[in-house]
């Protein structure tokens, strides 16, 4: 590639949440592009029906065909909805150029400064570099999800080495992903790949200036409970290829005891930071609700080995 057409960074967005999201994901992303060796890839198949109303508000952005895709898990599942957005990713990272690759999520909008927050971080050695995610969301549930999922990730959050870093607000240098291409050409999943460059020897870095903002909009407790059991499950399941036998039979033996240990983990960050103390004070039957489920999949995916029962 010559310089003149070089890409300095790729940024993947993958639809999880739908158009809504998207568009304001894109709103708050684009126009830190304009002018700059900077893309936006948008992968979509055939089941985003409403992407071509997204093609003229957004001439810049590359939406990204993958056509009709055929998934392992049961079509209308929760796994074959995370089967969806793995591939969804892995198609993104495949059509990129950039010499940065980055990965967000529609459901979290970046904060105005993002790109270039992460070419500034990648100026660094650090060939993984992940941010933090702050939240918009308002009811207690919307509140619950965000604290299971993304408490570890809240500011105030300390710059320095991390055992793990979220996939939708991460970015990385190309050769070391290319590094692992195997891992990821169909699906990417972030543990399976951070494992592996961490073997490696590469550091996963947390870099706080790095910030989205997370917001899934209005929630069913219902759709919920069942995500979180397919995801513990999903994340229960890839942990057992990484450990020995033994280990698996320890997980699967304290896995009931993985809702205390999040509780105890959230709450630890909550006060320590002093904020969002009462939100996660009225958000806990929810959060320990949907910790259970989880606790509970993740349970079945260590015993199984098995992402899905089809």
């Amino acid at each position: 590639m010559s310089c003149e057409n070089r890409i300095n960074l790729s940024v993947i967005v993958t639809i999880v949440g739908g158009m809504f999201f998207l568009r304001r994901c894109l709103n708050r992303l684009v126009p830190q592009t304009e002018g700059r060796a900077i893309e936006v890839i948008v992968p979509y198949d055939s089941t985003a029906a409403e992407i071509a109303e997204l093609r003229g508000e957004f001439s810049q952005v590359v939406f990204w065909d993958m056509g009709a895709v055929k998934t392992d898990g049961r079509p209308g599942t929760q796994e074959a909805a995370h089967e969806m957005f793995d591939r969804r990713k892995a198609a993104g990272l495949n059509a990129a150029k950039g010499e940065i690759l980055a990965l967000l999520e529609d459901y979290g909008a970046p904060d105005p400064d993002w790109c270039d927050q992460v070419i500034e971080a990648h100026r660094l050695p650090h060939a993984v570099i992940g941010g933090a995610v702050e939240h918009e969301g308002k009811d207690n549930l919307n509140w619950a999800v965000y604290f299971l999922d993304f408490g570890r990730y809240q500011l105030p959050l300390p710059e320095g080495p991390s055992d793990y870093l979220t996939d939708v607000n991460v970015s990385y240098k190309r050769a070391a992903l290319e590094s692992v291409r195997e891992l990821w050409a169909q699906r990417y999943k972030e543990v399976t790949i951070h494992w592996a460059l961490a073997r490696k020897g590469l550091v996963l870095w947390q870099r706080p200036q790095m910030v989205v903002c997370q917001d899934r909009g209005k929630l069913s407790f219902r759709h919920l409970i069942s995500e979180r059991f397919s995801w513990g499950r999903l994340f229960g399941c890839i942990r057992t290829r990484e450990i020995s036998l033994l280990s698996r039979f320890l997980y699967t033996v304290f896995s009931p005891g993985i809702p205390l240990v999040l509780f105890v983990r959230t709450a630890r960050k909550v006060l320590a930071t002093g904020k969002n103390c009462g939100r996660f004070i009225l958000s806990l039957p929810q959060f320990f609700a949907m910790t259970f489920f989880w606790c509970f999949g993740e349970f079945v995916g260590y015993l199984t080995g098995r992402e899905s029962s089809h």
